[in-house]
């Protein structure tokens, strides 16, 4: 029984010797806990001093100053502080996050407090609130090693914020359908969520087509620009003017946000609202059309000017400007047309050279204009015209087919007219003798009896 009883005590006592090294290695693996009481019991303390800013924004850079001090009764050696950030803090690089600090003084001495910088980032999602940084300040001694760890409150502070940042837009022609995008950036320190954009124009002079006048927007990041557009259209009959347009951006406040029912819904839900407005011109520019109507026989050549435009155009000139295929050879290279309407039409005459004859050649035109937005326009066209071999003179320089038999039917025609003119000097002198003969008669018949 003695033996039975040593035996069981004997294989208690192997038991407890096996599990004290287990018992040691979970005692370290705590070590932090038991650190935090013994910096506590030996006086070690951190406090901060200040926050730079205060309150921090999203995405600012957060800059801390910490006061160290020993409170205890012995010096404290090899003294560590250290930061490890955590959301919505983030290390930054070349910044330092372990800082030693050497010895502190016994609390009689003046060398017990020390003040410690540390420089970390804020990112740019966070919501405003308090949010915990931790701390941690440890001495690195075998002997009386002390730990500490310390929650630091820092407050940041968002606001949500955005505004209409561009209209890629200024003037709108009538009756044509033109593409309008607004730009909503994302000026605030929250990101926009659930955003809904809406305008409208006085009078329903620009009305969206092919969709409803409201875009959503689900998410728009901090400093993020969202485009929206519209296909709009003007009637063609719009006085020309600027028109006002009414914009309206709502979306979640997030700050609002915080209350969440069991059911997973939000109550008190907050919208802001944001009103602006912006002017946008309609008018402008017009169209021209250019066409070729006949040719003069001294070398003119006649064009028809028509306004197929939706707006007026006013001081309208047309002008023939230096090119290979056409030259201006008598009077200016440019016409004066006056104003001209929409449907409108003139026309235009200029002496023009060919560079050859008989060939389709192409031949520039610039027409300029005063738009009714007060601004001078200049409008290129281009057609082909026929170079007529017809011509009635021969222009130097310009090359002529069948050049020896023209002159042989102006030889001709000198010669005719030669022969007609001897011809007609025959004749005269014909009847000027019967004529003299006739009156010689007269005279001797009256001379024999003068009473008749």
């Amino acid at each position: 029984m003695d033996c039975k009883f040593t035996g069981f005590i004997c294989v208690l006592l192997l038991l407890f010797s096996l599990a004290q090294p287990v018992l040691a290695e979970d005692s370290s693996e705590d070590k932090s806990t038991s650190y935090v009481s013994a910096g506590l019991d030996k006086g070690l303390t951190i406090d901060l001093l200040n926050q730079d800013p205060d309150p921090v924004k999203p995405g600012d850079i957060l800059e801390v100053r910490l006061s160290v001090q020993n409170m205890g009764y012995k010096d404290l050696e090899d003294c560590v502080l250290e930061i490890k950030p955590s959301y919505p803090f983030k290390a930054l690089a070349g910044e330092k996050l372990v800082q030693n600090i050497g010895t502190l003084g016994k609390r009689s001495e003046d060398s017990r407090r020390k003040v410690v910088k540390f420089k970390l980032g804020v990112e740019n999602s966070v919501n405003a609130g308090k949010y915990p940084l931790k701390v941690y300040a440890y001495t690195k001694g075998d002997g009386n090693r002390l730990a500490l760890t310390k929650e630091l409150n820092i407050e940041i502070d968002s606001e949500s914020n955005a505004e209409i940042e561009y209209i890629s837009v200024e003037k709108l022609v009538p009756g044509t359908k033109t593409t309008l995008v607004f730009g909503i950036k994302n000026v605030g320190n929250s990101p926009l969520k659930n955003a809904m954009f809406s305008w409208e124009c006085t009078g329903d002079v620009i009305l969206p087509v092919g969709s409803s006048n409201v875009k959503h927007i689900n998410h728009i990041d901090i400093g993020d620009t969202a485009n929206v557009s519209f296909e709009v259209l003007t009637n063609v009959n719009t006085k020309p003017g600027l028109y006002k347009l009414d914009m309206i951006l709502t979306y979640d406040d997030i700050e609002e946000l915080k209350t969440i029912t069991e059911a997973g819904t939000v109550e008190n839900q907050k919208r802001k609202e944001i009103k602006s407005k912006a002017g946008i011109y309609v008018g402008g520019t017009t169209e021209f059309d250019i066409a070729f109507m006949e040719r003069g026989p001294t070398g003119s050549y006649t064009f028809s000017v028509s306004n197929i435009g939706n707006n007026g155009a006013n001081s309208v000139k047309v002008s023939v400007p230096l090119q290979e295929n056409w030259t201006v050879t008598d009077g200016s290279n440019s016409v004066m047309l006056g104003n001209l309407q929409k449907g409108d039409m003139t026309v235009a005459d200029f002496n023009l050279k060919p560079k050859e004859v008989g060939k389709d050649l192409p031949i520039k035109f610039e027409i300029s204009y005063t738009s009714n937005d007060g601004i001078r326009q200049v409008e290129e066209k281009q057609l082909t015209l026929y170079s007529s071999p017809f011509s009635s003179s021969i222009e130097p320089g310009m090359p002529e087919k069948g050049g020896s038999s023209s002159f042989k039917y102006k030889a001709g025609f000198a010669m005719l007219a030669c022969v007609l003119c001897v011809v007609g000097y025959k004749k005269h002198q014909k009847k000027m003798g019967m004529k003299n003969a006739q009156e010689k008669e007269f005279n001797e018949i009256k001379s024999e009896d003068p009473d008749r």
